[in-house]
């Protein structure tokens, strides 16, 4: 399958509230928008189009904040809007969002807000 599944962009655009997860504008009203796989496509593995891998930004690859995540991957990277290859598990690996801070994303739609631990800080 080289596209989500209707029911993950369904489960996406809803999580997201069909606004880009970086600056929070409308993708109604954005001149483009698109579904970013935050484990990027180019590195398939078996969850690449789950819910946790897929986030919903502005833009295309070359404008908006698509374009700033392909961008500037250090910084993407580290707000989590992109994840390592070596990482099979995005729903492991937090991501910053504008909505709600710095979350966690699930398989099934949802988010939870990301509490580090010590370990992890």
């Amino acid at each position: 399958m080289s596209q989500p599944s209707r029911r993950t962009c369904d489960l996406v655009d809803a999580r997201d509230e069909c606004r880009c997860v970086i600056c929070g504008q409308s993708l109604e009203q954005a001149l483009s928008a698109s579904r970013h796989h935050r484990r990027m496509r180019s590195h398939p593995f078996p969850g690449l189009h789950e819910t946790s891998n897929v986030i919903d930004v502005c833009g295309s690859g070359s404008t908006g904040c698509h374009a700033r995540i392909h961008g500037n991957p250090g910084f993407a990277y580290s707000q989590g809007w992109l994840v390592h290859s070596w990482d099979d598990h995005p729903e492991d690996i937090p991501v910053n969002t504008y909505q709600h801070g710095w979350v966690l994303l699930d398989n099934d739609g949802h988010w939870k807000p990301y509490e580090p631990t010590k370990e992890s800080k």
